[in-house]
């Protein structure tokens, strides 16, 4: 078959290519099975020379484990946190370490052998009987699974904290050089105009914080569910100073809280988009399930929150129906704020992502998983939002890159007027659930969108490193790192892939599968391994 011309390296694929039918997604199924290994700083060794000035550990969090004992998790995103790293001291070598996020969640499952009864985003097969749905209801999430981040506690000497997130207000501390997990850490609820205490469930935030510009601080948001009749549910805008202090910067009732992931942020406005998608107490009282406890309504508007930084004023506007779980960036131009997003018609892919749709070639084809990137360009003088779409020039051959989700971009342009972002695209052949691509979409219009795809390799997100200021060439100079599945060798690799061209530069393969990952960050400052395991030297072949 003329696809194994081309397992061995990646390559740039301009036009559709015909799949033949004996081609079956060789080792895709990898993607989502259990890896109980654990390492690390393992030395790994790339095929090219890495750069010199490349400095700093990639971290990222996803998926695990899938079953313990007799009961496995129903949904992918409820599989149990995994750890990697791939640290870079700069001087050619270069080291990986995996390990599982020891949350009380985990350790308790592992020591029973069963899946222990805590809040989950689905659910469990055996399912939970009415006393377990109680006791997971009573401690909530716990599995941090999903992102990781760095805040700066700035009540303790600009103290750098490193932590790993879901959506929920609790998160989780770890080490970043082992990637030890420290101690949860469960932030008092800040203060509002409106507070309630008793009377509302606060748990429900950001897997995505943002940084607001020019300080330490971050953003997120905190929604809270009114559990009394009489009161209305309310949400928070929120600053993050540490792991434990956070402030109030805006709070506004709500008649019904909606399901949210990420947010965008500029130098003045955080903006946030409300689908409805609202959360139904009543049935997650009752099912311990959150995510079937969410109601959709396609006919309603979704509803966008812009509120200034500053004085925490909130304006409030409507948008014909859209549903978003990754913002990409945003930025103010010509007095008004540009938002783009990965827009999806609604969250009924999300569902789709169970594991035996995954686990299974005719039903994970069968599912539309395409997102779409859209513009909003929000006139706050009108109180109005306009839509702009990107259309792909297919003069290329690239007939995808407005499909992605999972964006990046280079930071260092977070906030600014940019062109580039990049992202993961599924079934970018309208065929296939693991025909996945990498894709770069150019916003500005100059017809610079790229991709990069090879047949039976499996890459996730990817994170864009920019090259040294002194060496730039402009926004897209650097590599984007990407941990792609090879499904021949049923083993994963950490590829570089030029983001100028969308072509692999570097190469270097671990000694085992990372199953699929979610999201993660690059952390220049983190460059240093122990003492006993420096070496010097270009890395061999």
């Amino acid at each position: 078959m003329a696809f194994k011309l081309f397992l061995n390296f990646a390559i740039f694929v301009p036009i559709l290519t015909t799949i033949s039918t004996t081609d079956v997604d060789t080792g895709f199924d990898v993607f989502f099975k259990t890896n109980l290994d654990e390492m690390e700083n393992v030395p790994i060794y790339f095929d090219n020379p890495i750069p010199a000035w490349l400095k700093g550990t990639l971290i990222r969090n996803g998926l695990g484990r899938f079953e313990v004992g007799r009961r496995n998790f129903t949904h992918s995103f409820d599989a149990f946190g995994k750890l990697s790293s791939w640290i870079f001291p700069g001087n050619g070598s270069s080291f990986f370490t995996t390990k599982f996020i020891q949350s009380d969640f985990y350790k308790e499952s592992v020591e029973k052998n069963d899946i222990a009864s805590y809040l989950m985003f689905e659910s469990v097969v055996p399912k939970f009987n009415e006393f377990q749905k109680l006791e997971a209801l009573a401690r909530g999430i716990d599995n941090m699974n999903v992102n990781v981040y760095k805040f700066t506690d700035q009540s303790h000497g600009n103290r750098s904290q490193y932590v790993v997130l879901n959506d929920f207000w609790k998160i989780y501390q770890i080490e970043p050089s082992s990637l030890t997990t420290l101690n949860s850490v469960t932030a008092a609820v800040p203060s509002g105009k409106h507070s309630g205490g008793l009377a509302f469930l606060s748990f429900l935030s950001s897997a995505h914080p943002l940084p607001e510009s020019g300080t330490l601080n971050h953003f997120t948001f905190l929604s809270s569910v009114s559990i009394i009749p009489g009161i209305k549910s309310k949400m928070s805008l929120v600053r993050i100073k540490s792991t434990t202090e956070r402030e109030v910067v805006a709070e506004w009732n709500v008649d019904r809280v909606p399901y949210m992931h990420s947010f965008s942020v500029t130098t003045n406005y955080v903006i946030i988009f409300a689908a409805p998608f609202y959360i139904n107490v009543g049935k997650i009282l009752r099912t311990a399930e959150p995510f079937e406890s969410l109601d959709w309504f396609k006919n309603e508007d979704t509803e966008i929150y812009v509120i200034h930084i500053k004085t925490g004023h909130i304006q409030k506007m409507a948008i014909p129906n859209v549903f978003t779980m990754h913002h990409i960036n945003a930025f103010e131009r010509d007095s008004k704020i540009v938002v783009d997003i990965s827009a999806y018609p609604s969250p009924a892919f999300v569902k789709n992502l169970e594991v035996a749709i995954l686990r299974d070639f005719d039903r994970r084809n069968n599912f539309d998983a395409h997102a779409m990137v859209k513009r909003y360009v929000i006139d706050l003088v009108n109180n109005h939002a306009t839509l702009v779409t990107f259309e792909t020039n297919e003069s290329n051959g690239i007939s995808c890159a407005d499909k992605l989700d999972l964006p990046t971009i280079n930071e260092e342009y977070r906030y600014k007027d940019y062109c580039f972002v990049y992202g993961v695209v599924l079934k970018w052949d309208n065929v296939r659930l693991s025909r996945i691509a990498i894709v770069k979409k150019d916003l500005c219009g100059k017809n610079r969108d790229g991709m990069w795809f090879v047949p039976n390799h499996y890459p996730v997100e990817s994170w864009f490193v920019p090259s040294p200021s002194h060496l730039s060439k402009g926004e897209d100079d650097g590599y984007l790192l990407v941990p792609v599945l090879d499904g021949v060798k049923k083993t994963s690799y950490l590829a570089f892939i030029d983001a100028r061209t969308m072509k692999t530069t570097h190469r270097a393969y671990l000694p085992t599968p990372v199953p699929f990952g979610l999201h993660g960050r690059f952390f220049p400052e983190l460059d240093d391994v122990p003492n006993e395991i420096q070496f010097n030297g270009p890395a061999k072949t």
